[in-house]
C-alpha cells in the first residue's frame, strides 16, 4: 500500500503546477531591488515582465511593461542564475509511515509503522532558480531547480496496534485501534520530492484509551506529502 501511495503521490507532485516553473506572478529582484514580476513560458524561452507597484489596480498591457527574455545570446548575461519565489497558503494530504515514540512506564521507546493519514494546513514558500549553461558544442540549456518549505498544523485518523503489552496487561486481546492525530509539521520540497517532520499527539478512539500507554503522549513522525493545491 505504501508503494502504491508513493508511486501515485510522485505522479501527482510531478503534474502539479506548484512544482513546475509555471506562468504567474513571482517575487524576484529587478535592478538589485525586490519587486514582483510576471513569468510567461513560451516554446523556447522564458519572458520576465517587471510589474509596477500597485499593478493590481492598473490596466496593464504586455507591450507597456519592461521585459527580459531568456535565453538571449550565448554570453555571460544569459548564463547567470535568477531566483523567483512565491508565498501562499498550503493544503496537503500527508501519510505518516513512521513514528518514533519515547519510552513509557514499563515499555521502551519504539518505532511504529502503521499507516496514518492527515490533512495539513500551513504557509508555504516556493523558490525557483532559473539558470542556463552552454554545452561543449555551444548550445544553451535551461536548468530550473525548485525547493520549498512550509510550516503548519495537521489533523487526521490512523491505526495503532493494541495488545496486552501496550496496555500494561489491562486487555487480553489484540486488535488495530483507531486513533486521532493532531500536531504541527514542517514540510520540505526539493524538485518533485516532498517530505516532512511531524510533532504530534495521538488519542485512541475507543474505551481502552485509559489503558493505552501512548494516549495523549507526544511522538515524532516522518511524513510524505501529496499536494492538493
Amino acid at each position: 500500500m505504501t508503494s502504491i501511495i508513493t508511486l501515485f503521490g510522485c505522479k501527482g507532485l510531478k503534474d502539479n503546477p506548484k512544482f513546475a516553473f509555471a506562468d504567474g506572478v513571482y517575487h524576484s529582484r529587478v535592478q538589485g531591488k525586490k519587486a514582483q514580476v510576471y513569468i510567461e513560458n513560451t516554446e523556447d524561452s522564458v519572458i520576465v515582465y517587471a510589474l509596477k507597484k500597485g499593478w493590481q489596480r492598473l490596466s496593464l498591457k504586455a507591450s507597456s511593461l519592461p521585459k527580459q527574455s531568456y535565453p538571449q545570446k550565448a554570453n555571460a548575461e544569459t548564463i547567470r542564475a535568477n531566483r523567483y519565489w512565491q508565498n501562499g497558503f498550503d493544503v496537503d494530504i500527508l501519510t505518516i509511515p513512521l513514528k518514533f515514540r519515547p519510552s513509557a512506564p514499563s515499555f521502551p521507546r519504539q518505532f511504529s509503522n502503521n499507516l496514518n493519514g492527515a490533512v495539513y494546513l500551513g504557509f508555504r514558500n516556493d523558490t525557483y532558480r532559473l539558470s542556463y549553461d552552454r554545452n561543449p558544442i555551444g548550445q544553451i540549456n535551461q536548468k530550473i531547480k525548485h525547493y520549498g518549505i512550509s510550516a503548519g498544523i495537521i489533523t487526521g485518523l490512523g491505526a495503532t496496534a493494541m495488545n496486552p503489552y501496550v496496555t500494561s496487561n489491562q486487555i487480553a486481546i489484540e486488535y488495530d485501534g483507531m486513533i486521532w492525530s493532531k500536531g504541527a509539521a514542517v514540510i520540505m520540497g526539493i524538485d518533485n520530492f516532498t517530505f516532512g517532520i511531524i510533532g504530534g499527539i495521538d488519542h485512541l478512539l475507543d474505551k481502552n484509551s485509559v489503558y493505552w500507554l501512548y494516549n495523549g503522549k507526544p511522538y515524532l513522525g516522518l511524513a510524505v506529502g501529496l499536494n492538493l493545491n
